[in-house]
Formats: structure tokens, sequence, C-alpha cells
């Protein structure tokens, strides 16, 4: 853990540049961290008798757990995708703070096992004693950042070709992103090799591949046009269709370098750094309002009814909390019941 003063220094001199702007930023992060509340209580509602009549609808929970539950091949992803979390989170929380004059204490980086982040730590005593508009708004912060970088990340997302143009730009071929099994590697093909054609049918892309091995039989051996010459593969019968071939890899789009220095599978893994930080930006942030505590949609319920009395805040903390715990808890059981041990 690196506490650092100049990170201090950098929240202070953000929350107080344009402070009315930013507390109307937090005030539509209020309003918003109550929408997500409800879907959030629906969803899980709903999902849970979904899951318990094992109807299609229903939806899979996994723990992320590294090396159980996350693939060494995807844990990078996460990694990257959980800081990006962290930081809009907690630098909200802080900005926040600091705008409605709740100090900051500390603030700095740290690693733990193999995941990195930001931390923050308010003046909770101020914290505690600030008015009821004050709390609700440096408890949606954090979800709400979330909510932004997650519109940001999407649209860089949908727009993948155009948001890399700087550096790569759209060419004919596939990526080999990973092989299949030991025969196709036996065969020739690697991972990272890119494919141009297979029997001088020219490859486009991953669709162009998928429409040509459709006319073609399980143990048709193809001559594939890669970037290191070209190879001999057979190809292997489709899991659901017999006789349908497969070339036995994972295929993604090439992009080509606009300099001969930038490794060419570095857009395989920007696309799925995005595409995590897009998933969890916006499931962590709506399952963050969750009304049970120590989530912020627990700490905000618990704002609103403290408000009101003291005595009563803490029986429906324990009350939601419970209630919640147990619906999330049913969630996970019935999805490892219902659709075995998931892996991704």
């Amino acid at each position: 853990m690196l506490k650092t003063s100049y990170l201090n220094q950098r929240l202070n001199f953000i929350s107080r540049k344009r402070e009315h702007l930013w507390r109307n930023v937090w005030n539509i992060g209020v309003i918003l961290a109550f929408g997500q509340m409800a879907f959030v209580i629906y969803f899980l509602s709903s999902n849970l008798l979904e899951l318990a009549y094992r109807t299609p609808q229903a939806t899979g929970m996994i723990v992320l757990l590294p090396g159980v539950t996350v693939s060494f091949e995807t844990l990078p992803y996460i990694i990257a995708a959980l800081t990006l979390v962290l930081l809009t989170h907690e630098f909200a929380h802080a900005i926040a703070s600091l705008t409605d004059g709740i100090p900051v204490k500390s603030s700095g980086l740290f690693f733990a096992l193999v995941f990195p982040g930001a931390f923050v730590e308010l003046d909770e005593e101020k914290l505690e004693t600030s008015t009821l508009p004050t709390k609700l708004r440096v408890f949606a912060s954090g979800s709400s950042a979330n909510i932004a970088a997650w519109l940001l990340v999407s649209l860089l997302l949908v727009n993948f070709s155009t948001s890399i143009s700087f550096a790569y730009q759209e060419s004919s071929g596939i990526l080999v992103s990973g092989i299949v099994d030991a025969d196709s590697t036996r065969s020739g093909l690697r991972r990272w090799d890119v494919i141009y054609a297979i029997d001088g049918h020219p490859i486009d892309g991953v669709d162009e591949l998928s429409k040509y091995m459709s006319g073609l039989r399980a143990g048709t051996v193809v001559s594939v046009k890669t970037d290191r010459g070209v190879v001999n593969v057979e190809t292997k019968p489709h899991p659901q269709n017999s006789s349908r071939a497969l070339l036995g890899i994972y295929p993604f789009k090439y992009y080509k370098p606009a300099l001969s220095l930038l490794p060419k599978e570095l857009p395989y893994h920007m696309y799925w750094t995005e595409y995590w930080s897009s998933a969890l930006l916006l499931w962590i942030a709506i399952f963050n309002m969750l009304p049970m505590y120590p989530l912020d949609g627990g700490k905000i319920v618990d704002s609103l009814v403290s408000s009101r009395s003291k005595s009563a805040a803490r029986i429906v903390k324990i009350g939601l909390s419970s209630v919640f715990i147990g619906i999330v808890g049913l969630n996970m059981a019935l999805s490892i019941f219902n659709f075995g041990f998931i892996r991704i």
C-alpha cells in the first residue's frame, strides 16, 4: 500500500474546480443510484425465480476467483478491468467528499495479491455528522462514476476498429488467437499466425472463414496461407455437427499494424480488456447499489432511515442485509446447481 500526499493534492485541486458543476453531477448520480437499486433488486429477485424453475432466461452468477472460476488466460483482462473499476470508483468518492467539504485523510495505490487498485480514506466522523444530501452524493458517486466509465468504454468497444485506427488498420485475414488442440499445432498452425487464404480462397475475416468452412467436410486437408508461409491442416469435426469441418483455432479479426514495431496481437488484448472493463464496470456499479451493508446501496438506505430514527436504522440495516445476502447466496447456489462450476 502506497499513500501519497501528491494524490491528495490533485484530488483537492480537481474538486475545487467548478464545484457547482461537480455538485450537480453527483446530484444526478443520486437519482441514478436509486434507479440502479431498483433494477438490481428486480434482477436478482426475478433471476432467482428463473433459476429455481430452470428457464432459458436464467443467468448464472459466479465469484471471480483467480485460477478457480477465472482462467489464467482471462485473468490479465480481469485485473485491468478491476483496476479501472477501483480507480474511477474511489476517486469519485474522494472528489464528491471534497466538493462537499468532507476531508480526505489519505489516498494512494495498493497491490493485493494480483490485483492493483486505489483507495481513499474519508473523514468518517465529519461524514457521519454531515447533511443527508451530502451523504447521498458521496455514497452514490462511486457507482455513478463507474456507469459513466462504462458508457465511455462501451462506446470504444462498439467502435473498436475506429478507436484503434491511429495505430492499426482493418485488413484482410484473421489472427489465430488460440489453438483448440495439439493436433493443430503439429499441423503447423501456431498462436498469433495471420491466415490470409485457404486453398487459394481469400479469407477477409471471421465471417468469411465460417462461411468457407461450412462447405467442407471434416477430415479434409486444406492449404492455409499464413504470414509464415503455407501450411497444410487436416480439418476437425464440429462438436455439434460431426460432418462440419473446423480448423481447430480461435479466430480474431486481423488488424494490420501501422508501424512494424507494433505487435500484431495487441488489438486482441485491447479488445478483451475493453470487453471485460465494460462488463465489470456496469455490473459492479449495479451490484454495489444493493441495499445491504457495507455496499454503498446499504449506506444510502441507512442514511435515509437514520435521518429519521437511529434505532430504526439499525433494525433496517440488519434486516435488509440478511435478506439480500440470502438472495445473492441462493442465486449463486442455484447457478452452480443449474450450470455447474462456471469458468471464464
